[in-house]
C-alpha cells in the first residue's frame, strides 16, 4: 500500500507540473489570439477607409471636372478617324522593298 501511495503522489505531482505548463502555454496563445484579432479589426477599418476613398476618387462627376480642367480635350474631328486598312503599321514606319523604291541600286551605293 505504501508503494501505491507514493506512485499516486508522483503521478499527481507530474500532472500538476504538466497542468502548470499547459496553463501558461494557453495564456500565451490567448494573448497572441487577442493581438491577431486586434490586427484584423484594424485592417478591416483600414479597408473600410480605403474603400470610401476609392469611391470618392472614382466619382464620375469629379473625374469629369478634373479631365475638363487638366486635359483640355476637344471632340473628335471626323477627319481623325481611319479604317483599319488605312492605319499605318505598328511603329508608324511603312516598309517599302528596295526594288520598288525609285532610283534604288542605280548609282551602286
Amino acid at each position: 500500500m505504501r508503494q501505491t501511495t507514493i506512485l499516486t503522489l508522483l503521478v499527481a505531482a507530474m500532472m500538476s507540473v504538466a497542468l502548470f505548463f499547459l496553463k501558461y502555454e494557453v495564456i500565451g496563445l490567448e494573448s497572441e489570439l487577442d493581438m491577431l484579432n486586434q490586427a484584423i479589426v484594424s485592417d478591416r477599418e483600414s479597408i473600410h477607409v480605403l474603400e470610401a476613398e476609392w469611391s470618392h476618387l472614382n466619382d464620375i462627376e469629379r473625374l469629369k471636372a478634373l479631365a475638363k480642367r487638366h486635359l483640355k480635350l476637344r471632340p473628335t474631328d471626323p477627319a481623325q478617324l481611319r479604317s483599319p486598312g488605312e492605319a499605318p503599321p505598328p511603329g508608324g514606319v511603312s516598309f517599302t522593298p528596295a526594288s520598288k523604291r525609285s532610283g534604288a541600286g542605280q548609282d551602286g551605293k
